[in-house]
This record gives C-alpha cells, sequence and structure tokens, in this order.
C-alpha cells in the first residue's frame, strides 16, 4: 500500500540572479565537475518557478538549503533574502551558509541563528583524488580543529550540520558524529556517489555503512538519478534501497534538490514517482517518514 498523505521536500534551492549573488551561475562561473551545472546558469529559480513544479504531487512544505551565496558577501544575506519571501510552508525552513574556520565563524553562526525558522548550517566538503570532480578544494576539511571548533557552537545554538560529501569523506563524517554524538548530522545527496565504476560503487556501499552506524546521522534521498549514467528507476535502485536498508527509514528524508533536480531532464512530478515507486515495497508506515516524518520532526515544521 502507498502513503498518500502530505510530503515534505527537504532539499530545495532559490535564486534571484539579478542579485549577482551567485557567481558560480553566471556565464563564467563554474562549481565542481566541469560543466556538471552548466544548464542552470542564467536561469533564476524562484517561488513562482518552484510553485509551478510541484503543482498537484502533494508537497506542502519545503527546506531551503544554502545556495552558494557570493563568497565577498555575508551568507546571513541570503537568510534575509528568504525571510523577505511569502511562501507560506514552501522555503519556510533554512539550511543557512557560513565559512567554518574563520575568525568570524561563531558570530556568523549565531546571527543565522537569530532567525527563528534557521535549522542547520551546510558545509561542502566534497573532495576526490580527481582534481576535475572536486568540490572542496583541499583534503581532510573536517579533520582541522579550527573547522571542529564551530561543531559546539552548532549544539549550542540548536542547529545540525548538513554536509555535501563524497564517499571519500565517509571515516571523516563518521569520526564527527562519533566525537559529537548529540550532533545531529545531515549527508546530502546520498553521499554523492560520483564515481560510478565498480571500485566507486564499491567505495560508496561501504561509505553507507559507514555512516550508517553512528544513529545521528542522516541521509537525504535526493540527487539519486543525477549519478548513474542511465537516467531509470531501475539505475537509481543500487542507490536508494540500501540507504533505507541501513540507515532506517527514520533516519531518511525525501528531497527534490530543484532545481538542481531539473537536469536530470525529468519534471518534478517524474521524478518525485520515481522514489515513490522505488518506495513501494516499504510499509505505508515506512513511506510517511521518509516522505514527511523525518524531515517534519529534524526541520521543525510542526506538522
Amino acid at each position: 500500500m502507498r502513503y498518500d498523505g502530505p510530503i515534505i521536500d527537504a532539499h530545495t534551492h532559490l535564486w534571484d540572479l539579478s542579485m549577482g549573488k551567485h557567481p558560480w551561475l553566471a556565464p563564467s562561473g563554474g562549481f565542481g565537475p566541469p560543466g556538471r551545472l552548466d544548464q542552470l546558469k542564467g536561469k533564476d529559480y524562484l517561488l513562482e518557478h518552484y510553485r509551478a513544479d510541484i503543482d498537484g504531487v502533494g508537497v506542502v512544505a519545503s527546506t531551503h538549503v544554502e545556495a552558494l551565496w557570493d563568497a565577498a558577501s555575508s551568507p546571513v544575506e541570503e537568510t534575509a533574502w528568504l525571510e523577505s519571501l511569502d511562501g507560506g510552508l514552501l522555503a519556510s525552513r533554512y539550511v543557512g551558509g557560513a565559512v567554518f574556520g574563520r575568525a568570524d565563524t561563531e558570530e556568523i553562526l549565531r546571527a543565522q541563528a537569530s532567525y527563528e525558522r534557521m535549522r542547520g548550517v551546510r558545509q561542502v566538503i566534497a573532495w576526490t583524488p580527481d582534481p576535475n570532480r572536486r568540490m572542496a578544494a583541499t583534503e581532510g576539511i573536517a579533520r582541522g580543529g579550527a573547522w571542529r571548533a564551530a561543531l559546539p557552537v552548532l549544539r549550542e545554538l540548536d542547529l545540525h550540520l548538513e554536509l555535501l560529501i563524497y564517499p571519500h569523506q565517509a571515516q571523516d563524517v563518521a569520526a564527527l558524529a562519533a566525537d559529537y554524538p548529540d550532533l545531529p548530522i545531515v549527508v546530502n545527496h546520498i553521499g554523492s556517489p560520483i564515481e560510478q565504476d565498480e571500485a566507486g560503487v564499491g567505495r560508496w556501499r561501504a561509505a553507507i555503512d559507514t555512516l550508517a552506524a553512528h544513529p545521528n546521522t542522516f541521509m537525504k534521498l535526493s540527487a539519486a538519478a543525477a549519478y548513474p549514467a542511465e537516467k531509470s528507476v531501475d539505475a537509481m535502485r543500487p542507490f536508494v534501497v540500501p540507504i533505507v536498508e541501513t540507515f532506517g527509514a527514520d533516519r531518511v528524508m525525501w528531497g527534490s534538490d530543484f532545481p538542481v533536480g531539473t537536469l536530470v531532464g525529468w519534471s518534478y512530478g517524474r521524478y518525485l514517482e520515481a522514489y515513490r515507486r522505488l518506495l513501494d515495497q516499504r510499509t505505508p508506515a515506512e513511506q510517511a517518514a521518509i516522505l514527511f516524518g523525518t524531515a517534519n520532526r529534524l526541520y521543525r515544521f510542526g506538522l
């Protein structure tokens, strides 16, 4: 039986390029593997676009995740902009930006936490030996003492940590989870299995086991169609099913990653249906947790 209740989208982005605050979306900009995000350049993604995408699919609320605000400006500006929007429960909970390991990190975190709807802070630590696929400039960011100094501040402020990683960072994230067992850590985009050869997929599978061993880690079922060369439910299956089996539904949540999710070439409804087909073998209660309950609890929507 399929869960037919309300859905929370745990991972979305919005941007207004007229503000000039997203340099990675400029014609000369870049982030991550060369060319991977080029189709997004020059295109706004606002609440009106998101509303059109989710029309009729049952999404009642969404979380906005920081969208790489201009490093020359304060990331708190992005939060202030979100506060100016009128989306109801859409983009009504925030995962903000901040650069860890700087003299002003704590000040920025406290400023972010002053917004009632702020729930977490994201860090991009995705590093791989392949320089063409790196999102982070250096290896082992999460092992640094100055970087880690932000974590007790997060707990004090009742914020959780979100991470964009590659499987190469699994041991570092597991060490964070062990050292800060009361800090929820949310791994974005199924742990980003960017390397799709046999060795790379094996590394990803080991990473999932390593991360799931810590009860304060969570996983987002987002971007699962982005990594396999084939875009199909069957190609997603080896990545989605093991996460649910290993983490359990109460530590898994669904997110569209729209508008980045549009790069697969599917509509929002088709993408959501792909996940739903993969979850059809789970109990209605498990489906409800993944599509609604885990995000409702973690982001404190109160629904």
